[in-house]
């Protein structure tokens, strides 16, 4: 059986700050005496930006948050600190913009939550729906086909397509982690989200040459 800890045990991390311990709003930084924070291996996304370790998240309070907690730690801030609080700043202002991109992406945000929650399980990055590997080899023709005639509506119909594809792939997300704690063995689940990942990816490159040949 996969090692799976429940949602809940995911997101019970708290911090406490090094310097007064206050609780932290976010790990990186103490609100309470503006001090910054030493980055740990139980630092992840979920708690640098100050929000529970669960897929469904707010666009707007993720946004908030980030920007709350960005302006504290930029190191043009900290720029006649102490070479520690140099490094600290430098350190923590990455980590925060990195999980601000991550989890603003609900693949990425999947993806990653799932590294969390499945930490010592090595996942099969091929396994697909099926039926899918062989229309991506339809579409990646017919793709291949219409780069080299310059055939910009094929091009638009074919962009519309894969957009709706990854967006019946993204409304399945949710679902499937709100099942994760209610089922007593949650392998299939966790298959399928990781089958839904895969495909994502094949999606993604097949719209990235589109939006390459948009650009230039």
């Amino acid at each position: 059986m996969i090692p799976f800890p429940s949602l809940s045990e995911v997101s019970s991390k708290s911090f406490s700050c090094e310097g007064c311990g206050a609780k932290l709003v976010s790990c990186l930084f103490c609100f309470d005496c503006s001090s910054l924070q030493s980055i740990s291996e139980e630092s992840d996304y979920f708690s640098a930006l100050g929000i529970s370790s669960e897929f469904d998240v707010d666009p707007d309070l993720l946004e908030e948050k980030f920007q709350h907690i960005a302006s504290e730690l930029h190191p043009d801030f900290y720029l006649n600190s102490t070479p520690q609080e140099k490094r600290l700043s430098e350190r923590a202002s990455t980590l925060l913009n990195q999980a601000y991109d991550t989890l603003k992406d609900p693949f990425k945000r999947a993806d990653y939550l799932m590294s969390l929650k499945c930490k010592n399980v090595k996942w099969n990055d091929r396994v697909l729906p099926p039926t899918f590997l062989q229309e991506m080899f339809t579409l990646q023709e017919e793709l291949d086909e219409m780069l080299e005639n310059q055939d910009q509506q094929g091009l638009l119909k074919m962009r519309e397509v894969l957009e709706n594809r990854f967006q019946d792939l993204e409304s399945g997300l949710l679902p499937s982690f709100r099942m994760l704690d209610s089922v007593e063995e949650p392998e299939t689940v966790l298959e399928k989200l990781q089958m839904n990942l895969n495909a994502e990816r094949y999606l993604r490159r097949l719209l990235d040459r589109i939006k390459i040949e948009e650009t230039t």
